[in-house]
């Protein structure tokens, strides 16, 4: 659990973890820096229950505050929990049930360094958003990358995939490739985590269950630049993601494209210099060219203005018409 000024909300956190029905886990407690008394807030959880650990660093940002817990982590799954939500006291358990109902089936051992044989790679479960909404699919077992990749479009567009803290991942699997946080993206650095975890699962589960409650407690605004790496992240993951099929695949891409959009219009909110603006259209206008799954009939007008632009207008007059227009919404 990575800590950063949450001291409204640790303790209801780590309260509902130490309230699981199920027993055998520990929980690591990564303070990123804190200054507003949550270190002091682990300490005294660290002294007084032997289940939770204290970790310290200075400032470095929630995915090196992940990866610090991931080299700590000596279970054999791994879950993140974000210290202003909370759970309910069953979330651990019905990984834990669907783990051994998993093992039971297929005992032998699947990954390199693995103590015990069979399990599954990655269970995912329900949640309530932000929104007090439940988001929740159907009990499916996915037996292979093959049948994981087919799906994995489905289960992003229903919100399942691109979140860390409704999961628990094998850590054998996590370590065998090295799957880490990128302390360089400071958005989205968890959904590049879950696509890059999940390229590298030989099986994976989607409980119907609920079990996880998310709040939003802040806004950040971030930069072209931070959402442009970002963008380039994913591109250079979806490259690596050899188990999903082609369709696929496009269907990620032509939600990256709409996404890029929206980060053009950061570029000229920001009036980058033309060079940068110019490099930026050409690599999203390469994105967007040539793939079926682009269906841009069906944005919204301010997004079908931009997508036009970007796909039929030549660079140098889409820029011109850009900075003219650059106070568009």
């Amino acid at each position: 659990m990575p800590v950063y000024n949450v001291a409204p909300y640790l303790r209801r956190c780590v309260d509902s973890l130490l309230a699981q029905t199920f027993g055998d886990f520990e929980i690591i407690l990564v303070d990123d820096g804190s200054t507003d008394g949550s270190a002091a807030i682990c300490d005294e959880y660290n002294k007084s229950c032997t289940r939770v650990r204290a970790l310290h660093q200075p400032n470095a940002g929630v995915s090196a505050a992940r990866n610090r817990g991931i080299e700590a982590a000596s279970g054999e799954y791994i879950s993140f929990v974000d210290a202003d939500d909370w759970v309910e006291p069953d979330f651990l358990k019905v990984f834990a049930e669907e783990v051994l109902k998993r093992k039971k089936a297929s005992p032998q051992p699947s990954h390199e360094g693995e103590k015990e044989g069979g399990g599954v790679d990655c269970v995912v479960q329900g949640y309530v958003n932000h929104e007090g909404r439940r988001i929740q699919e159907p009990y499916t077992f996915y037996p292979s990358a093959r049948e994981i990749g087919a799906e994995l479009n489905h289960l992003e567009e229903k919100r399942m995939i691109g979140y860390v803290w409704n999961k628990v991942f094998r850590l054998a699997m996590i370590e065998e490739h090295h799957v880490r946080f990128n302390p360089d993206i400071p958005i989205g650095e968890d959904f590049l985590f879950c696509m890059e975890a999940v390229s590298h699962c030989q099986s994976m589960t989607v409980l119907q269950h609920v079990g996880y409650n998310y709040i939003f407690t802040c806004c950040k605004l971030y930069t072209f630049a931070a959402w442009n790496r970002r963008l380039d992240g994913f591109a250079a993951l979806l490259t690596t993601m050899t188990m999903l099929p082609t369709k696929v695949a496009n269907s990620f891409r032509a939600r990256e494209f709409k996404l890029s959009l929206f980060v053009l219009r950061a570029a000229y909110h920001e009036r980058l210099p033309r060079p940068q603006r110019m490099a930026y259209l050409n690599k999203i206008k390469g994105w967007g060219k040539g793939n079926e799954a682009v269906h841009i009939t069906h944005y919204e007008p301010s997004f079908l203005a931009l997508a036009l632009l970007v796909l039929y207008v030549p660079l140098n007059v889409s820029d011109t018409l850009l900075m003219l227009l650059r106070r568009f919404r």
